[in-house]
């Protein structure tokens, strides 16, 4: 199996909540949960490497932190505000993100438009499908970046947003319900999702959704990449979690991260 297949199939496959992407001064951010609550989060890579962290989910804010390079970075996301910040404690230092709309296939319903957040992307509603026995609506989706354009077709599960379908010269995955599961105490719905990519062989990942914290709890990738939350405690959050600490100096993302000591 090739690295770009599953980095593919994270892109189409990803856990809301558990991971962020910044990148170039901007951020995704992904939709909040339904409830507060906290967790710890376990990451375990294709090479066996582990690593612990913590996720805080509050009114409309959340916060993760993780070591990285040897030291603690702590992320802070407000999603009614579009924004996120980088925390460095060990150099009292923040970076500050800003973004566009909350994505489609991160939030619940099918009202959501694929294109929403997504820079030089254009879509078209073509209409009500059904993928794997679920009412979905397909969309037309073309993407212009760098000058070369893109397009593909998905299909957004009418009740929870999830992309079931998704069809490009690049590939083609499929995700399809296979029932109810207990995971850290709570029901959740385990789906499965098959990725094809030219002549390579099909791949194949788990999802597992918790339809109350309104997110993927754990997430499996072939060649053993695991993610997942546990210990799982659905509580009001303290607000001083999601506010930057006294006394942290702004850099910008062109200064990158701070220096190891």
């Amino acid at each position: 199996m090739e690295v770009v297949s599953v980095k593919k199939m994270m892109k189409l496959f990803v856990l809301p909540l558990l991971l962020i992407g910044v990148h170039a001064g901007q951020v995704s951010v992904a939709a909040p949960s339904t409830v507060q609550f906290s967790a710890d989060t376990y990451q375990k890579g294709q090479n066996g490497q582990e690593s612990m962290g913590k996720i805080y989910v509050g009114d409309g804010m959340m916060r993760t932190e993780m070591q990285q390079s040897g030291q603690q970075v702590i992320q802070i996301m407000d999603t009614k505000r579009q924004a996120a910040w980088v925390l460095y404690p060990a150099h009292r230092s923040y970076m500050e993100m800003s973004g566009g709309s909350m994505p489609a296939n991160q939030s619940s319903g099918a009202a959501a438009n694929p294109c929403q957040g997504l820079a030089g992307a254009q879509c078209r509603k073509l209409g009500q499908e059904s993928v794997s026995g679920r009412a979905a609506t397909k969309w037309e989706v073309n993407l212009t970046q760098q000058g070369k354009s893109y397009q593909s077709y998905q299909w957004l599960d009418n009740e929870r947003g999830l992309v079931l379908r998704q069809e490009s010269s690049g590939g083609r995955s499929e995700l399809k319900l296979l029932g109810m599961e207990k995971l850290e105490g709570r029901t959740v719905e385990k789906w499965e999702m098959n990725f094809s990519q030219g002549k390579q062989p099909a791949q194949r990942s788990y999802r597992w959704f918790d339809p109350e914290l309104n997110l993927a709890v754990r997430e499996e990738f072939p060649g053993g990449f695991v993610r997942e939350m546990k210990n799982i405690r659905v509580a009001p959050q303290d607000p001083s979690l999601f506010t930057l600490p006294a006394g942290y100096k702004k850099i910008t993302p062109q200064q990158g991260r701070p220096a190891r000591r």
